[in-house]
């Protein structure tokens, strides 16, 4: 068993130095022509038969990080007209497993075993130019709030040059002007001091989707390496531990957590980060007096019931990631391939384990045209 302050590592965010030769294979098949993810699936991993909700969940682990591909309306990933693809070293129909499942399974189920109380936090929140990280949209301020031993311990925060207009309208959101960041760092030149700071650290946001999205987007354009690592969302956790709340926007469960926000502080990337980083310790509080007290009890907690939920709220007005998938399987830890053939930790993905009495092994699916 690797010793915790490994385990802890391996959930933290981390840069992977080069892309997996998974992804290279994805991402030329892609460049081929449009295709969906049980199709990418099956000849990227040689995984026949996998049910689409999990296929979905690996195709967005292998390429849901690259800025060069997006998926369309009908689920097809295609090319996003010029950025530029690479190419695989080994052919798209030659690609075979990794030998090191035994092991990275292992890993996640002891990973999943640790205390929340050893665990490191980063809370993000970022402002930007809009909603859509690879269609032009920029980060404007970002600020990360680190937590450990259920207490803040240092706030990073600056203002980013955009590189492009900032809309009079988010300006009346965030009063973030051209002006307040015309002489600011661009992202590039933060890149690598924002990946150092989440390095180790459970990327934590209200709604970490977004903020991860436009992170992660901005970190592989400033490194050309791509940021992995779990991630946690407090607006899911506190769907599961506020039911009682009408709404779970930060204002309101700041407010139920009596966590004061200055109005000149709300909508900035500190104020609000700060902000998210109290309301995650009561979160953390009330869903250990629910006897939630690993990272694996809760991130299956935070996860568990939101495909219901998102059904019942209207559609977004911005496009957002491929929904969860709500079959009801068993939620776990999402594995990336490296060019070395280690595996991390990067997310989650709908499928099952079975530890039994050997190795432990991913369980088989039933074909697609079963659900």
């Amino acid at each position: 068993m690797m010793d915790s302050d490994s385990l802890i590592a391996s959930l933290g965010a981390r840069l992977r130095p080069s892309e997996s030769s998974l992804t290279e294979t994805a991402v030329a098949l892609i460049a081929r022509g449009p295709i969906d993810s049980p199709a990418l699936v099956a000849q990227v991993c040689q995984a026949i038969g996998v049910r689409r909700a999990l296929a979905e969940s690996l195709a967005r682990a292998i390429i849901g990080h690259r800025p060069d591909v997006q998926q369309g309306p009908d689920g097809r990933w295609r090319v996003i007209v010029g950025q530029v693809v690479s190419r695989p070293d080994t052919p798209a129909d030659g690609v075979s497993a990794p030998r090191a499942v035994t092991t990275a399974v292992t890993m996640l189920r002891d990973a999943a075993m640790l205390p929340i109380s050893s665990l490191k936090f980063a809370v993000v929140d970022v402002e930007t130019t809009g909603g859509r990280p690879g269609h032009g949209d920029r980060i404007t301020e970002i600020a990360i709030v680190r937590v450990q031993n259920g207490a803040i311990v240092d706030v990073f925060e600056t203002l980013v040059n955009p590189e492009c207009p900032i809309p009079p309208m988010i300006t009346q959101i965030t009063r973030i002007t051209h002006e307040m960041v015309r002489d600011k760092p661009v992202f590039a030149r933060i890149a690598h001091e924002v990946a150092a700071r989440l390095e180790g650290h459970i990327f934590v946001a209200h709604n970490a989707s977004f903020d991860w999205r436009f992170v992660s987007h901005e970190v592989f354009r400033g490194t050309g390496q791509a940021l992995d690592g779990a991630t946690l969302c407090t607006v899911r956790l506190a769907r599961k531990v506020l039911p009682q709340l009408p709404r779970r926007n930060l204002d309101s469960v700041a407010s139920h957590y009596a966590v004061e926000i200055p109005p000149e502080a709300r909508h900035r990337a500190a104020g609000d980060a700060i902000a998210t980083a109290k309301v995650l310790l009561g979160l953390l509080r009330d869903a250990e007096g629910r006897d939630i007290t690993t990272w694996g009890a809760l991130d299956v907690f935070q996860r568990a019931g939101t495909a219901m939920a998102k059904r019942r709220r209207k559609p977004p007005a911005m496009p957002t990631p491929v929904k969860d998938a709500g079959d009801g399987a068993a939620r776990i830890w999402e594995i990336a391939f490296s060019r070395s053939g280690d595996l991390a930790i990067v997310g989650s993905f709908t499928g099952t384990l079975d530890f039994g009495d050997g190795a432990p092994t991913l369980s088989s699916t039933p074909p697609i045209d079963a659900d």
